[in-house]
């Protein structure tokens, strides 16, 4: 049996959409479980001058996005794939090779819509 090429979130219904963005927005609330540092900061909370580990609050901070022809045919399908490079990294990985992106914050907040547009 062929592995099916459609993603799977596209199957969704409305409800079971509407419940997977709450519950990812319920990641970003005090305390943060986004990630295994569980910093306990409320990334939804705007007002808030804090923020964790990785600085960033509850939008998206985008470095650089575009097209990327060069993965393996598996990966990228027949028409291509694209990348989307986040800034402000939680990991801090000792070899990143993407420090001055994932590190340096350099980048411009997006909104969801945006994200979703890239």
């Amino acid at each position: 049996m062929a592995a099916s090429t459609w993603p799977c979130y596209l199957s969704l219904s409305e409800e079971e959409w509407q419940a997977r963005i709450e519950e990812s927005r319920a990641l970003l609330r005090s305390p943060c479980r986004v990630c295994p540092r569980y910093c306990n900061v409320d990334r939804t909370d705007r007002e808030s001058k804090k923020v964790g580990f990785c600085r960033v609050k509850d939008m998206a901070l985008v470095s650089s996005c575009g097209p990327h022809l060069g993965e393996e045919d598996p990966l990228r399908g027949t028409r291509g794939s694209g990348t989307i490079f986040l800034a402000s990294c939680n990991l801090s990985c000792v070899f990143c090779q993407n420090w001055e992106i994932s590190q340096l914050r350099l980048g411009h907040e997006v909104t969801d819509q945006e994200l979703a547009t890239m």
